[in-house]
């Protein structure tokens, strides 16, 4: 049975369970909120893991090839030069359909996002034992050690030999758990599904943000059918993008049902793997840039609704020079923001807002009611994307061996 239909198998029984349960059951502490808390953890179970292990062995093996520089610049360049383009294109939506008009809410709690240094600043902690004890979205300060690691055993290969060795079984064992979690991630989706459409019917009650939807909707849709297929049209060399779409279904849905990209991490990397022939070691190359740098989804509805609250805030006339800066803000602080997976978009909006300053500092509060929407449309985006660019990278530079679609996972 392929992944996309047990997940969305499980996507199905997770509404039916939402819509024959009391909304009580989903509050938090509560039996189901609990399940899908547990079911979410177990979804990133051994995924952080995985990528310390698969990181230095892929830094030693490319080495041996002598691609590290090359593969890691082409990838880095190739998402950031993506998240550019989606920053754009999301400001250029909102131009078209501007004045939008968002309701000036008061009173939201929301939990203040880190200073844009301060994420940055973990990745040298104060003592070294604090990379493996911090609790976060994402161990960004563990992965740079992880990649210190991997130079320093390339740079003496035979007295890393035995360590490579206990690396590359480690890493197997680890591909066999994110295996089976991938291969139960459906029965997963049940709890994680139910819960996160509690929180979308809190977010749409009384209609007041309908227009902004309504606009951000067709923005998307045309972004997700026309742009994303003719942009892998044209980078795939004129062919056909459907199967590229078609192989990162799995990891879009689990990323749109749980409304972070995270979660679909394990199924990413187990789909570049077994639909597109991407080896291990390029795998753990390219997974990291795209999660900093290639969530084109969190990108552009970070653009879009910043364009929103700004056209909602100001009585000037906003135009493309004006938000020249936001564009260059944009993609910054996604890549700040990711050590905040989970939060979506509105992590980007709450940095861009302090950053863009001029009395705006504020302004992600009147986006906080709907962040959990705009967080499933997010993810969605950000997973078919990453695991599309990794197979263009990988078609690019490698010897990949892709499947027939009909032999997808």
């Amino acid at each position: 049975m392929k992944l996309w239909f047990k997940y969305l198998a499980g996507i199905v029984f997770g509404a039916l369970l939402f819509w024959v349960s009391p909304p009580s059951l989903f509050e938090s502490g509560a039996a189901f909120y609990q399940a899908s808390e547990i079911a979410l953890r177990i979804g990133f179970y051994v995924l952080e893991l995985l990528l310390l292990v698969n990181l230095p062995l892929a830094v030693v093996k490319l080495y041996e090839e002598k691609r590290f520089w090359d593969l890691t610049f082409k990838s880095l360049s190739f998402f950031a030069l993506s998240l550019v383009t989606a920053t754009i294109l999301g400001l250029i939506s909102a131009l078209i359909v501007l004045p939008i008009r968002l309701p000036l809410l008061s009173d939201i709690a929301a939990p203040t996002a880190q200073g844009f240094g301060e994420g940055f600043l973990e990745i040298f902690p104060k003592n070294i034992s604090e990379l493996f004890l911090r609790s976060g979205d994402w161990p960004l300060p563990a992965l740079v050690l992880a990649l210190c690691i991997g130079l320093a055993m390339a740079h003496d290969p035979i007295a890393a030999k035995p360590f490579v060795n206990f690396l590359d079984s480690f890493s197997r064992i680890l591909h066999t758990i994110n295996v089976f979690i991938t291969e139960i991630a459906g029965a997963l989706l049940i709890p994680i599904s139910a819960r996160t459409l509690h929180l979308l019917a809190d977010s749409l009650k009384g209609g007041i943000y309908g227009s902004f939807l309504l606009y951000l909707s067709i923005a998307y849709v045309g972004h997700l059918l026309i742009v994303l297929p003719l942009a892998l049209f044209f980078l795939n060399g004129k062919k056909n993008p459907l199967p590229l779409l078609y192989s990162s279904l799995p990891a879009a849905l689990a990323a749109m049902s749980s409304g972070s990209v995270r979660f679909a991490l394990g199924t990413i990397i187990r789909q570049s793997r077994e639909n597109q022939g991407v080896k291990r070691r390029y795998n753990a190359i390219f997974l990291p840039g795209g999660i900093f740098a290639g969530r084109i989804g969190t990108a552009y509805i970070a653009a879009f609704s910043f364009a929103a609250v700004l056209s909602s805030y100001s009585q000037l006339t906003i135009s493309l020079p004006r938000l020249l800066p936001v564009a260059f803000l944009i993609p910054l602080a996604t890549i700040a923001s990711s050590s905040s997976l989970g939060s979506g978009p509105i992590a980007v909006i709450t940095l861009v807002c302090g950053l863009f300053g001029r009395g705006f500092e504020n302004g992600y509060l009147i986006i906080v009611p709907i962040a959990s929407l705009l967080a499933m449309m997010a993810g969605f985006l950000d997973a078919l994307w990453i695991g599309a660019a990794q197979a263009l990278i990988a078609r690019g530079s490698l010897q990949a061996d892709p499947k027939a679609p009909r032999n997808f996972i």
